[in-house]
């Protein structure tokens, strides 16, 4: 029993992500991004700085790379100007989608409002503030117009040069040090400081600031989300000034991404489809999150990036088909029949798709109750550092650590949605940089979607602060050579660091090298038994699972089936899908307990519901052959094409023979043979062996369109006749081996 990553662990989900970017990227040619940059350095009565001009320039040459269609700069400007540059660029906003406001110069905060000071601020006493500043809702105000980002950078939080000088007037007008923390209420918000609420920005030793310097080198990067490149931003600055200086984001967005630059996001359709160390291609992984969607243009862009992988062209080929027939039958609307395959589904990610595919479909409230059941319990703090938000829930319920909470499911690696985690977990982490769950969490998301060096950063970051999760993420990096050189020993030292310190995820990852006997680590089932048990008596779904598969194989552990089951349920109730299906084998082969098919059945359902892929390859099984159920061919059909869909060769093996001989749908030799070829491509040994040995088990016409289609890919030259001589097995052979 595998736990979460346990398998090569640099799989991918990038997935729907590039059909995304293209979908953006066709859309946002026509969106219009505008920007106001304002530098005032000539203060006429306090002093003046070096870097606001350089770095007004430096933003300008930033958004002229990036496309934007309109770029305001004014210098050194007094308060009537700048009120005029302002109320200019309020009509230039209206209508734009993104309209950003960049602001270096000298700022102040006074009874909890920000102000930004033009060059002819005097400021003799607090009475003036009102009269000679620019207050930030000012700033705020001339943005309302924009549809999808609104973007207020303030590179402002030096030191005030009349908190001295100014007579106070009332003693209760309070002036601090920076510029004061503020909630946004406008949508689509968001107010970047360059250094959080009561602290100052650094002018740096050159020729622009620290905070302009990474600004210009990270917000527009191509494809990246403005959430991420901000968060990237910190970093940098962080990392520069010795922590002397924290940007800090405030506010928030949706959860569709906003890419800043899109001039340059160039979508490559690359046909070698790379095939993580897991054996997942990135075609097998970018199904996963379009396959619940019944949007015909997602299928479209699919088949065009991954049209070379024949398997899973053909899966979405079907899909195209079957809504093309719907929508001509007025059947069923595309959201009615996306929602059928999520009814019961227990996965954030797919049911957060429907939502932001299909927002105004009936079936939304139902997709929103079954989202908030997935999400961490309300009333259980989910940050540490006291700060729970919406973006905070989401980065959980799209990347969660599996059972890191009481009661908290979280998410397999596999399943992790990487593009929107990673917006969710990147603006959770720029509203509260100091918890360390969020930063590993940012990390797994990037980790889901390749960024791996991104992601060892946040790993390395949050493992520093003493986040044992993510010291554990860190170890799986040495173990499989994600990013470098395979050091099995590193991580196993890692391992065990994190699982004396007690963290569960630490301690069955131990378990694992010891059961494995992995990368040159003896195999020891003792040892590896010791380190799981510590791991399930914490609650670790997983380890609980492990623990009834060493009772049932009789390793590590004297054989005892009544133990075995005891585990596997304990697991199974904590949500692990491999336990629901060891659970489903247990009854239908009678393991320590008498053969029941509906007891399996009932369990199978149960892991099939949570997208178990094997459970609905099995159920539909249980329908072929009549265990446990009336027989029907069917009710076959659909658990086999839902499994085919989840990556099932077994049942894509299933849906051929079914075609082949008119079980439950009309007879379609053509059909019959592109899903056996697509069950020998996925690797299903026992349908392979059936066409190499056992050839008359089809129909004649199949045998000919098996024969047609080996011709079509090019692995076959002889005529078609339905004989299966030595040059067809030859071509069957090629097939599997993909030429």
């Amino acid at each position: 029993m595998m736990i979460r990553g346990f398998v090569k662990r640099a799989a991918s989900l990038a997935v729907l992500s590039v059909s995304v970017v293209v979908v953006m990227g066709v859309d946002a040619w026509a969106a219009k991004r505008v920007a106001l940059l304002i530098g005032n350095e000539k203060y006429q009565a306090t002093s003046q700085l070096n870097n606001p001009a350089n770095d007004v320039g430096l933003m300008k040459a930033s958004f002229e790379a990036a496309g934007f269609d309109s770029i305001t700069t004014v210098v050194d400007v007094t308060r009537q100007d700048m009120v005029k540059a302002l109320r200019d660029f309020e009509d230039a906003a209206t209508g734009a989608e993104v309209a950003i406001v960049y602001y270096s110069g000298h700022g102040m905060e006074m009874n909890g409002t920000n102000y930004l000071l033009p060059v002819d601020v005097r400021l003799k006493t607090d009475k003036d503030v009102e009269d000679e500043a620019i207050p930030l809702d000012r700033v705020q105000r001339s943005l309302e117009g924009a549809s999808k980002l609104k973007l207020i950078i303030l590179d402002a939080c030096r030191n005030n040069p009349f908190e001295q000088s100014m007579t106070r007037s009332i003693s209760t007008r309070a002036v601090s040090r920076g510029l004061a923390r503020v909630e946004p209420e406008s949508a689509d918000l968001l107010i970047a400081f360059a250094s959080k609420a009561g602290t100052v920005a650094l002018d740096g030793d050159g020729k622009n600031s620290p905070f302009a310097t990474a600004l210009s080198k990270y917000l527009v990067e191509p494809g990246v989300d403005v959430r991420i490149a901000l968060g990237k931003v910190r970093d940098q600055v962080v990392a520069e000034t010795n922590r002397g200086q924290e940007p800090f984001v405030y506010g928030s967005l949706g959860g569709a991404q906003i890419f800043l630059n899109i001039k340059e996001v160039n979508i490559t359709i690359n046909q070698d489809q790379q095939v993580a160390p897991n054996g997942q291609s990135e075609a097998a992984a970018d199904w996963q999150n379009i396959r619940d969607l019944a949007d015909a243009d997602l299928l479209n862009l699919f088949i065009q990036k991954h049209g070379s992988d024949p398997v899973y062209r053909m899966l979405a080929e079907k899909k195209l088909k079957l809504l093309n027939e719907a929508k001509a039958n007025a059947t069923a609307s595309p959201d009615d029949i996306a929602w059928e395959a999520l009814k019961q589904s227990t996965d954030g990610a797919a049911l957060t798709r429907f939502i932001e595919r299909y927002p105004e479909s009936r079936h939304r409230a139902e997709a929103e109750q079954q989202i908030a059941a997935l999400e961490p319990r309300k009333g259980i703090n989910i940050s540490p550092t006291g700060k729970d938000t919406q973006a905070s829930r989401d980065c959980y319920l799209l990347a969660g650590e599996p059972q890191s909470m009481p009661g908290f499911q979280g998410v397999n690696f596999l399943k992790i949605d990487a593009q929107r985690a990673m917006v969710a977990c990147a603006q959770a982490v720029n509203e509260n940089p100091d918890d360390t769950m969020l930063v590993n969490l940012l990390g797994r998301s990037q980790d889901a979607g390749r960024m791996y060096a991104d992601a060892r950063q946040n790993y390395q970051k949050a493992a520093d602060g003493g986040n044992m999760w993510a010291l554990t993420n860190l170890a799986w990096f040495s173990v499989y050579g994600t990013d470098g050189a395979v050091d099995v020993e590193k991580g196993r030292s890692m391992f065990e660091q994190a699982a004396n310190a007690g963290n569960a995820y630490g301690q069955a990852s131990l378990g694992w090298l010891y059961r494995e006997g992995y990368g040159g680590i003896a195999q020891n089932y003792e040892e590896a038994v010791k380190w799981y048990r510590l791991s399930a008596d914490q609650g670790y779904a997983n380890a609980m699972a492990t623990i009834g598969w060493f009772y049932r194989e009789g390793l590590g552990l004297p054989q005892d089936y009544a133990q075995s089951l005891a585990w596997y349920t304990k697991a199974a109730e904590a949500g692990d899908v491999s336990a629901m299906s060891s659970l489903g084998w247990a009854y239908q082969n009678g393991l320590g307990i008498t053969q029941d098919y509906k007891q399996a059945k009932v369990w199978y359902e149960r892991a099939a519901n949570v997208g178990d892929a094997y459970s609905m390859a099995l159920l539909g099984w249980f329908y072929d052959v009549g265990n446990g159920v009336e027989q029907d061919y069917a009710e076959a059909r659909r658990w086999y094409e839902a499994a085919s869909n989840a990556g099932s060769a077994y049942a894509m093996g299933n849906l051929s023979r079914l075609y082949d001989f008119g079980l439950g749908i009309q007879s379609d030799a053509k059909e019959a043979a592109r899903w056996a070829a697509a069950s020998v491509e996925g690797g299903d040994q026992g349908k392979y062996d059936e066409l190499k040995g056992q050839p008359n088990n089809f129909t004649p016409d199949f045998r000919r369109e098996m024969q047609a289609l080996l011709k079509e890919r090019g692995y076959y030259t002889g005529p078609i006749d339905g004989d299966f001589g030595a040059s067809t097995l030859n071509a069957i052979d090629r097939l599997k081996n993909r030429g």
